[in-house]
């Protein structure tokens, strides 16, 4: 019996082998040059409707930069998904490698990310932490081999915004505010300690967790006889509120939940600073 064909022993027939359809060329699925730009201008189209409509962009010294969830948003429109090879401690820091590849497994897009304690943002994070955004930083450069002419089709910075410092570089220009703030519509100051909660844990759990080792200073501060909250009166409650409240209020003020990457120690002490009319804290992690 041959390689292509299949004998039926009891009909006594030769089955010939279904034919296979080629493989595509490419992730549009065509060979004919107008109708790739066609395909990829009308998911670039729909792209960008997506991307403007669940803020998933930031703006960077006047450039709009898509976040790792439009990167990968694309790729699942595309069929392109990143697959994370590893992931590396350093010596300061971590580092990762991310590869898109298709459902089929072909590899069309890979890179390596760092994220160092060298980084001002990031000198004072956990370490998981530092891992979570290397794998981050890598998944944006890997999607973005295949897929970032669509992003420019979308009329976006092809740079992932991950991978853009708080301010930019050479130019010494601003890092601006984000798409999802808009003029017209300022940040409400907290009214309750759940709108406290929601404007806090809106960056990551960490940032929520040094946020609360704040609070606690700054309780210690206010109250020194205090052991916790529970020591406190009601007017005491009331004004350790309205420092929290206004220290939530100047972070958010400051850096938006969609900017990378999420406060640092000082960013939250700064906030904190405001509340307390610029008297500074500490926690005890840093004295560890």
């Amino acid at each position: 019996m041959t390689e292509i064909e299949v004998i039926d022993a009891e009909a006594g027939e030769v089955l010939l082998p279904a034919v296979r359809e080629p493989a595509p060329v490419n992730l549009f699925g065509t060979d004919d040059p107008s109708e790739v730009v066609r395909r990829a201008t009308s998911v670039a189209n729909e792209l960008k409707n997506v991307l403007r409509d669940q803020r998933l962009i930031s703006n960077i010294s006047g450039k709009e930069h898509v976040r790792v969830e439009g990167w990968t948003l694309l790729g699942t429109m595309l069929g392109v998904f990143p697959v994370c090879e590893w992931t590396r401690k350093l010596d300061n820091g971590w580092e990762a490698r991310v590869e898109a590849r298709t459902l089929s497994g072909a590899v069309v897009g890979a890179a390596e990310a760092e994220c160092l304690r060298s980084e001002n943002q990031w000198k004072s994070r956990d370490d998981y932490a530092l891992r979570s955004m290397a794998q981050t930083r890598a998944t944006s450069k890997a999607l973005r081999q295949p897929l970032g002419f669509v992003v420019s089709l979308a009329g976006f910075d092809p740079t992932p915004a991950e991978e853009m410092p708080r301010e930019q570089r050479g130019d010494g220009g601003p890092y601006n505010e984000p798409e999802i703030r808009r003029e017209n519509d300022p940040l409400p100051k907290p009214s309750s300690w759940a709108k406290i909660t929601e404007y806090v844990s809106a960056y990551d759990e960490e940032t929520y967790n040094v946020f609360s080792e704040f609070g606690d200073a700054a309780r210690r501060r206010l109250f020194p006889d205090s052991e916790s909250t529970k020591d406190l009166t009601k007017e005491q409650k009331n004004e350790l509120f309205k420092v929290t409240a206004m220290a939530a209020y100047a972070l958010r003020e400051e850096l938006e939940p969609s900017e990378f990457p999420p406060p640092s120690i000082d960013d939250i002490r700064k906030a904190w600073a405001v509340a307390l009319e610029g008297e500074e804290l500490a926690i005890p992690r840093e004295d560890s």
